[in-house]
């Protein structure tokens, strides 16, 4: 359970977590104590070099039991067949990976078989997909909203000259081995929500990373587990143990089923997001969400005895609620939803807050700045 309410108005009640409601809980609970294998691949449009402001980047994930890997993949076996020759009846080649890129290129109706079976393979062996966005005005946002923590209460309305201090900054920090410094940012949201996941089910789990170039991916394995070292100190979020037992960068996705399916969920994540970019805009204000600010509805976790803010809530449309939970072809997400991660998609709204969308509570919820 968490605590929601008001603090201003001394007003506090207890509700249930996403986890504790969402689909997937009862497939996970069966696999308790577990070592999982997670699978991370990205896909992005006109991101780097902040230049276009529809640009975007996805990470994608799909993990399960490491002990239910070859059964998974044999239970797939005729779907992915049937994958390879549809391409080739295609393009006239044969494929050498599953890529979402000639997916989506298919008939829906084979699209949606794809879709189905996956799940079904997912819940037999006990596994789950993730999703994470974010555009390029939604990035340059959340450092436009960083740099006024200490001065303003809100973004003021003509916040051009901020917003161009804001890439300038950026793009002066990104710099060095390939985008390694930029990656692993993207990488310690997905991090720390795989790591709260499974921990709540006593497993462990290791990582497997679609590699882009050696060097960078070094130094992006390196960060990330000084990363994940650093959250063992705050036992009362992540335990003493955050499950995290390494990442492997060595495979490429043509030679790792898990990667290739990766790729499949961050395309089928950014063509929702920019397919229903009101997921990104509802209630999204340029105000700071701060321990001190006013929201109609908080949220708040206790750590060492004392209750904290780490958010603001707001009931989630139900148009928005209908395209993610109910199956729909026009969002190919919602067939996911039933082992979705926490039933949760998160993302960087435009306005540059870090946001869930918690499908099983039909609440929004923003973090603090």
């Amino acid at each position: 359970m968490r605590i929601i309410g008001n603090a201003n108005q001394f007003r506090f009640l207890a509700a249930p977590m996403p986890l504790e409601i969402c689909p997937g809980r009862e497939i996970w609970e069966r696999h308790r104590n577990r070592e999982y294998l997670v699978f991370v691949d990205e896909s992005f449009y006109r991101f780097f070099g902040f230049n276009s402001l529809d640009g975007n980047f996805c990470h994608g994930a799909l993990g399960l039991p490491r002990e239910n890997y070859d059964q998974f993949k044999a239970a797939l076996t005729p779907l992915l067949m049937e994958y390879k020759r549809r391409v080739r009846r295609a393009s006239g080649q044969d494929p050498l990976e599953i890529k979402h890129s000639d997916l989506r290129t298919l008939p829906l109706a084979f699209r949606l078989k794809f879709a189905r079976n996956l799940v079904t393979a997912l819940v037999e062996t006990g596994g789950f997909v993730a999703g994470f966005y974010s555009s390029t005005r939604g990035t340059i946002m959340e450092r436009v909203r960083t740099n006024l923590l200490d001065n303003l209460e809100a973004v003021p309305s003509d916040h051009a000259a901020l917003f161009d201090t804001a890439k300038g900054e950026l793009l002066a920090q990104f710099q060095g081995i390939g985008q390694a410094e930029l990656i692993t940012r993207l990488l310690l949201t997905p991090f720390s929500a795989f790591s709260s996941l499974l921990r709540s089910f006593d497993c462990t789990f290791r990582v497997c990373y679609d590699p882009r170039q050696s060097d960078e991916d070094q130094h992006v394995r390196d960060a990330l587990a000084d990363f994940i070292g650093r959250l063992v100190r705050v036992p009362d979020l992540f335990g003493d143990d955050t499950g995290y037992r390494g990442m492997g960068i060595n495979t490429r996705s043509v030679d790792e089923l898990g990667l290739q399916l990766a790729d499949v969920i961050a395309g089928e994540v950014r063509g929702f997001f920019r397919s229903n970019p009101d997921a990104l805009t509802e209630n999204a204000t340029l105000r700071l969400i701060t321990p001190e600010s006013d929201e109609p509805l908080e949220r708040f976790i206790r750590i060492n005895g004392i209750t904290f803010k780490n958010g603001a809530l707001s009931p989630m449309p139900t148009s928005l609620h209908r395209k993610l939970a109910r199956r729909n072809s026009a969002n190919i997400i919602s067939y996911y939803y039933p082992v979705l991660s926490a039933g949760m998609l998160t993302c960087v709204t435009d306005t540059g807050q870090l946001r869930d969308l918690e499908i099983p509570t039909k609440f929004i919820s923003d973090l603090l700045d």
